[in-house]
């Protein structure tokens, strides 16, 4: 055997302790958060949206939603029912929660809903359902 194991044994050592900061800084989740920063979101601003709901039979409850929050909810709606509201509306566009509840039996009823976008462009959207419909509507 050349060389002795004790010197062998102490290069290995200082080859590792000099790896030891790069080992560090690749391992521990506080600097590699720190080194990889993303830029801040801005947040979209509120923009406001017109919307025409057309019922084939009178619903019991009409519930819209976007992000949790309840952005227009009516009871015993008319057939037509017109309302604006201010949400967020970034350019990848958004997704409203629809929740209807139409009288027992009924069978294949439906909703349409003509939105009108924040840039003047119109979505039209359907919700059919039997007594009830829980439906989220995208619009980009």
């Amino acid at each position: 055997m050349r060389g002795s194991p004790i010197l062998r044994a102490l290069l290995a050592f200082v080859a590792l302790l000099a790896l030891a900061p790069l080992l560090w800084r690749i391992t521990h989740p506080a600097a590699s958060a720190r080194a990889v920063q993303q830029p801040a979101r801005q947040q979209p601003e509120n923009a406001k949206v017109e919307v025409r709901l057309l019922f084939s039979t009178p619903p019991l409850r009409v519930v819209f939603q976007h992000l949790g929050r309840d952005v227009w909810h009516q009871l015993m709606p008319a057939v037509q029912e017109n309302f604006s509201c201010e949400i967020p509306w970034p350019k990848e566009g958004v997704e409203l929660h629809v929740i209807i509840a139409w009288p027992e039996g009924t069978r294949s009823a439906a909703m349409r809903v003509r939105l009108t976008a924040p840039d003047g462009t119109d979505h039209d959207r359907t919700v059919w359902g039997d007594a009830s419909a829980d439906d989220v509507l995208t619009f980009k």
